[in-house]
């Protein structure tokens, strides 16, 4: 050109590199589709949550809620002072690596009634909320299998219910704990029993399994429970084809019929049977 130095306007500098305005198009629709899959999430947590939540507020078969009690106003602090003061001596218990027995509970669960209140509040850590409730389930388990209404606790099923409701304990969380709680004590005293077959000890045997009967009239748990398909797995090392057999049929004998559905499935056979 002769030498002489051209200048040609970049029409694309605004924008920076050629080809830019494409890419402005790209980046707002992926900043979009990112915002809707944020959205999308946020609706999935959304629903997760009040699934979780549905769960855990549904009440168990068990579920039996005490008649609701009556306090006068006058004594309403003083009462709750006291069911406080109750609550305390669990913690201190705790602390202290001593274990709950049934009177701590049964304290407690009657000072509640009689205030007509709940120390839920008061209850810290969430894991101290999950010892009383347990400790509470194996009482019940304990006073269930020797089909006794006059301890400490009293019904079973509605000083569970009552229990969970002191210490803050919603139904679905209660309901899994005691499901939990029963396959173990099942499968416990199915080993108990096989073992007390085989040293000869029939009475023995029958007694235990009166207990379970005991107990699954109280706590019954649903058809086809995860947790007792899981106990038949557990107990093969233990207890062989004709061994289980022998157990059902002795179970059976002494009327458990109502409730062989479950421990036929602990034992590793059909529930009709």
């Amino acid at each position: 050109m002769g030498g002489r130095e051209i200048w040609v306007e970049d029409i694309y500098s605004a924008r920076g590199a050629r080809g830019s305005a494409l890419s402005d198009s790209l980046g707002g629709a992926s900043a979009y589709s990112e915002k809707a899959a944020n959205e999308r999430k946020k609706e999935e947590g959304k629903l997760v949550k009040a699934a979780a939540a549905a769960e855990d507020a549904l009440e168990p078969p068990w579920w039996d809620a005490p008649s609701p009690g009556y306090c006068p106003p006058a004594a309403a602090e003083a009462r709750l002072t006291v069911a406080r003061t109750k609550l305390s001596t669990l913690g201190a218990k705790r602390i202290g690596g001593a274990e709950y027995n049934v009177a701590d509970l049964a304290d407690l669960r009657e000072a509640c009634a009689m205030a007509d209140a709940s120390v839920a509040d008061r209850v810290r850590p969430d894991s101290a909320r999950t010892g009383i409730f347990r400790a509470g389930i194996e009482f019940a388990l304990d006073a269930a299998a020797l089909r006794t209404t006059t301890s400490a606790i009293g019904l079973p099923a509605k000083f569970l219910t009552g229990l969970a409701g002191d210490v803050g304990v919603v139904p679905g969380k209660a309901g899994r704990a005691v499901t939990a709680a029963v396959a173990a004590r099942v499968r416990s005293d199915l080993l108990q029993a096989g073992a007390a077959r085989r040293q000869g000890d029939e009475g023995g045997a029958m007694m235990t399994l009166d207990g379970v009967i005991g107990v699954l009239d109280v706590f019954t748990p649903e058809p086809g429970s995860a947790e007792f398909q899981m106990i038949a797995e557990g107990l093969d090392p233990w207890l062989n084809e004709p061994e289980r057999r022998q157990l059902l049929e002795l179970f059976k004998s002494i009327g458990g019929g109502d409730r062989v559905g479950p421990v036929a499935e602990a034992l590793g056979f059909p529930p009709q049977q």
